[in-house]
């Protein structure tokens, strides 16, 4: 095996966190998992979270971005 290092905002980290720990796997799993994803094509390039820009900005304002994300990606009701 090989050691690949990347970085990642507190956000991205404790969002990969939980997910994890919802799936019950391993950081290390869910990541191997969604880069043998990304290789075989099953990521759907389209998909809002990969092309809408951020909504995160040091506006000061506190907002419930990463509470209420499907709903501003998809339009669900919270």
């Amino acid at each position: 095996m090989k050691v690949i290092q990347t970085t990642l905002t507190e956000a991205e980290h404790k969002l990969l966190e939980e997910y994890a720990k919802k799936n019950s796997k391993s950081i290390k799993e869910v990541v191997r998992e969604a880069v043998k994803a990304t290789i075989e094509g099953n990521v759907n390039p389209n998909e809002p979270i990969f092309t809408c820009p951020a909504s995160s900005k040091r506006t000061g304002k506190v907002d419930r971005g990463s509470e209420d994300h499907d709903k501003y990606l998809y339009g669900e009701k919270a």
